[in-house]
């Protein structure tokens, strides 16, 4: 049987060569790899963005060409990226798929310090007060976001080479993605049960541990957890670690 392809789904302000670190491992380990960079990060049209169209945009441009391949698929989210990927997800394991003669489908869920959302919840409904972190400059009459010292926000404890490589690279975010509700996510259904795994970050000044583990604990679905002593961005500062349980996750979800 052949391996699953991992369908990465970036966070706000993020492309996807911030995530080459773990891409690379885990090419090195014989995955392939799909991802791309949301329409809400680095748009053009920022006050045209929301989470349905993040959402539209993973399963037609990510998730489409490879279940159209019968390709099995393990989905992994960071950030933001836990919204808009599970909505795209809905519907599409491998179980539901097959149960209606499809070939192909997601054969598990890892976020990693990524958002646990609801229907109807957006990142900003999470937010203490619905009110953005400190470290968010909002400039709302573009309608997008940026961040005052990311170092510190995404990537203490990340070496500085890299890290200054990474903060270059970031890109503004679209706040309507953050402030728009997601649709039914797929991490709730009984078809990810025993599927499901949540990247742990114990240092993260974005996202922080105690959230974290709050969603996670509240879900009210069980999940395989990974924690790491790790800021916002494990797969730049622990690397091998995630890669390690992302492989390990996707061998024992796939078969």
């Amino acid at each position: 049987m052949s391996l699953p392809t991992i369908v990465l789904v970036p966070g706000a302000w993020h492309s996807p060569v911030h995530y080459t670190p773990l891409i690379d491992q885990l090419k090195t380990a014989h995955y392939d790899l799909v991802t791309d960079r949301l329409p809400s990060v680095g748009s053009t049209t920022p006050k045209e963005q929301s989470v349905a169209n993040d959402a539209s945009h993973i399963r037609k441009t990510l998730l489409g060409p490879l279940l159209d391949a019968g390709k099995d698929i393990i989905l992994l989210m960071h950030s933001y990226g836990g919204c808009p990927g599970a909505d795209a997800a809905k519907g599409l394991s491998k179980s539901e798929r097959t149960a209606s003669g499809q070939k192909g489908g997601i054969v598990g869920l890892v976020f990693i310090c990524a958002f646990v959302a609801a229907e109807g919840d957006s990142l900003l409904s999470k937010l203490p007060g619905n009110v953005y972190d400190s470290w968010v400059i909002n400039d709302t009459e573009r309608g997008q976001l940026t961040v005052e010292n990311p170092k510190e926000v995404f990537y203490n404890g990340v070496d500085e080479k890299l890290a200054e490589k990474a903060i270059a690279d970031l890109l503004p975010q679209a706040e309507p993605a953050l402030s728009s509700p997601s649709g039914p996510p797929a991490w709730p259904d009984a078809v990810y049960n025993g599927k499901r795994a949540y990247i742990q970050a114990e240092q993260d000044h974005s996202i922080p541990f105690v959230a974290q583990d709050a969603m996670v604990t509240y879900s009210g679905v069980e999940w395989d957890v990974k924690k790491l002593n790790s800021s916002h961005s494990p797969f730049m500062c622990h690397t091998k670690e995630v890669a390690e349980f992302i492989v390990e996750k996707a061998r024992a979800y796939a078969y």
